[in-house]
């Protein structure tokens, strides 16, 4: 398996971008071609879709995990997903083009490519998974094992937009959680 050097770091490094982005702007936008992929230096983003008038919220990434559109990002076509910042971020961002010259130089870098693809399926996998397979309560249950801080740190409406159910079914949810939490 190949090894990365610090020269070979530093220099896949030099090919991030650092920006800025404010609460509410897009990193994504349905309909426009993803030329970037991200990692969160800083910040909560959440990645959704719109059908039928309404906002589906697929996932939601924080510091250290990747953003964007992957598909949109690998075929080159416009994006089916937005992703939106949900606090003031920072994010380190990696072009198409960056990552082609990268790939294009060693199997060292090709490597960094299969590991953010592979991220980037599971993800997607697990979320398919979890939507197909749980109820919402046990979706919000996973969610605060595996993102406890996505409470203090996101509105609520939005969660519910993951969990696929409107806000007031969140509250009888986290009321009922707290009424058995209570008792035992």
């Amino acid at each position: 398996m190949p090894s990365i050097t610090e020269e070979e770091m530093v220099f896949f490094i030099s090919k991030l971008e650092h920006r800025t982005i404010a609460k509410h702007d897009f990193f994504v936008k349905e309909g426009q071609v993803a030329h970037e992929m991200a990692v969160v230096h800083k910040g909560a983003f959440r990645l959704y879709f719109t059908y039928q008038e309404r906002e589906q919220t697929g996932h939601f990434m924080f510091e250290g995990q990747w953003i964007g559109d992957y598909e949109s990002f690998l075929t080159r076509k416009p994006a089916a997903n937005n992703v939106e910042a949900l606090e003031d971020s920072e994010v380190f961002c990696l072009s198409y083009n960056n990552m082609q010259q990268l790939y294009s130089m060693g199997a060292q870098y090709e490597r960094f490519g299969r590991l953010i693809a592979e991220y980037v399926y599971l993800v997607a996998m697990n979320s398919y998974k979890s939507l197909l397979l749980k109820t919402a309560e046990e979706r919000y249950l996973e969610l605060l094992e595996t993102q406890p801080q996505i409470l203090e740190r996101l509105p609520q409406h939005y969660i519910a937009s993951y969990l696929g159910i409107q806000a007031p079914s969140l509250s009888r949810i986290r009321n009922k959680l707290a009424a058995r939490s209570a008792r035992g």
